[in-house]
């Protein structure tokens, strides 16, 4: 398959049942009634000759934000659907359901995800965000949860001057119990964001240990800000980690080769300077590495650049490991069915 990312596709912009349920404030995600609208956008692109991914991992801020462009964007370069959380702008409430919104007008584009767990709803009040997530989860039947973030470094656009994106949370602290307890008990994902460094994966591995079953997407695969802080990872050492814990996942939304993080001055994605090795590995066990692209309110007009540069490493990979890492992986995670 010709996996060139331009493609022209007609926006799917008419209104599901789900839509109607919504609008009486009562919105539940109907996986049976979405499924055939899914399929059918997989199936388009594919047909138009390029490579459909499942975008597991991207957020956004409501606040001008043009849902029709972004949507633009996606047929332009082959997204078949992005699991598009909400960032709680400043000010605003701990949760909110305005991602839902662009479900029901865009029902084959996006599948629902919780809102992120993020600055400020989720480290200004944490124990009431996860009581809105939980309910919310449950009541909508939201197969994703958000992005969650427990050690997070301030990232590059913030070098200088924020620092609310300075987040160290322990992850067996009661907030990390509860959640990966919540994600067991239901069965639905959540995302991780979780700074790769030796002392911090001895927690993370017995919070695995405790919750066998809480399925856990850890962001950003292989990126590493700080080599003197990280000795441990590796090919070989997320191969056996892997191997351990069957209901860990990894998102391969990264920098590109020639991306640094500008405080310790190194490049943070290690991917590109080991690409052979970490291939190797992708390729053994593709159903455990999911399509990203790390789209947020700040870096919208990245898509382009971002999706070409996770084109550029699918294109590394033989062409049926490609298929499983850009959608096929994420559609067997979120609905429990394989796709062909």
């Amino acid at each position: 398959m010709d996996r060139r990312p331009f493609i022209k596709l007609g926006l799917f912009s008419l209104l599901s049942i789900n839509t109607k349920v919504a609008l009486a404030g009562e919105y539940q995600f109907n996986f049976t009634q979405s499924k055939q609208a899914y399929l059918n956008r997989i199936q388009s692109i594919k047909k138009s000759g390029a490579l459909p991914i499942i975008d597991i991992e991207s957020s956004y801020n409501p606040v001008n934000f043009d849902a029709e462009d972004f949507v633009r964007t996606m047929d332009r370069m082959g997204i078949a659907q992005s699991c598009l959380s909400l960032d709680s702008p400043r000010g605003g409430p701990i949760w909110s359901n305005e991602s839902n919104q662009l479900v029901m007008k865009f029902p084959a584009h996006f599948i629902p995800a919780g809102n992120g767990g993020v600055y400020p709803a989720w480290t200004s009040n944490p124990e009431k965000f996860l009581d809105e997530n939980e309910r919310n989860v449950i009541q909508q039947k939201i197969p994703l949860m958000g992005e969650y973030e427990f050690r997070h470094y301030p990232s590059p656009r913030q070098i200088g001057g924020s620092t609310n994106r300075d987040v160290d949370i322990p992850i067996d602290s009661p907030l990390g119990h509860r959640l990966f307890a919540f994600s067991e008990e239901t069965g639905i994902p959540f995302q991780l964001h979780y700074e790769i460094e030796d002392g911090l994966l001895g927690s993370l591995e017995k919070m695995l240990i405790q919750y066998p079953s809480a399925k856990v997407i850890w962001c950003h695969f292989a990126q590493i800000r700080y080599s003197a802080r990280s000795t441990i990872y590796s090919p070989e050492y997320v191969g056996a980690l892997l191997d351990k814990h069957r209901n860990l996942y990894m998102d391969t939304a990264f920098g590109g080769p020639k991306s640094i993080y500008p405080i310790s001055g190194e490049p943070h994605a290690r991917y590109w300077a080991n690409q052979v090795a970490w291939n190797k590995l992708i390729i053994s066990r593709p159903y455990r590495f999911l399509a990203a692209l790390d789209l947020a309110g700040d870096r919208m007009g990245m898509f382009e650049a971002y999706t070409q540069r996770l084109r550029e490493m699918l294109n590394s990979l033989p062409e049926r490991v490609a298929e499983i890492i850009a959608y096929k992986a994420a559609w067997k995670l979120l609905f429990n069915e394989n796709i062909t």
